[in-house]
């Protein structure tokens, strides 16, 4: 992985990590959105890239993508949701903590063993790719989740920041 793509991995994961923790109202369309537009950077980059593509190298990341993709609905069930001033809120666990390493445990694994067969480049540029299918995942189980509880979710235009 280049230091471009590293220091914009690290800075999306912060990012994710920060929000999940702090709590947030649930719904609207930034909860889908943000993993459709990091999957897709993940795409351009693994474009750009042009890594050598094997079997073995497909094979693994097909292995990863499943992997995360199940920690991503532990993720989503990870979460507390209660309600704020009436609407869904979901805050982060204990057990959203512990999914993450795992999630980050499946990476970085993926990444080794992606060395070892000759398929790092693959496996090292698609990053983005992999952390936007497991954030899509887990946004899809949090509002399952939401819905079968019943909590209203908040409008859109309940969300706009009133400035000072």
């Amino acid at each position: 992985m280049d230091a471009t793509s590293l220091v914009i991995t690290v800075a999306i994961v912060g990012l994710v990590l920060y929000k999940q923790f702090r709590g947030q109202f649930v719904g609207g369309a930034r909860d889908v959105r943000l993993p459709a537009v990091v999957m897709g950077i993940g795409v351009l980059t693994v474009a750009q890239a042009g890594p050598e593509v094997t079997a073995a190298g497909l094979a693994l990341l097909a292995a990863e993508l499943v992997l995360v993709a199940g920690l991503g609905v532990l993720r989503g069930y990870a979460f507390r949701l209660g309600t704020r001033d009436g609407w869904a809120y979901r805050s982060g666990s204990a057990a959203l903590l512990v999914a993450w390493v795992l999630t980050l445990g499946v990476r970085i694994g993926a990444g080794v063993v992606g060395g070892a067969v000759g398929a790092g480049p693959l496996l090292s540029t698609s990053s983005a790719l992999v952390l936007g299918g497991s954030l899509l995942v887990q946004s899809l189980v949090l509002r399952r989740r939401v819905a079968a509880a019943g909590l209203p979710v908040r409008p859109a235009e309940g969300r706009a920041r009133v400035a000072a």
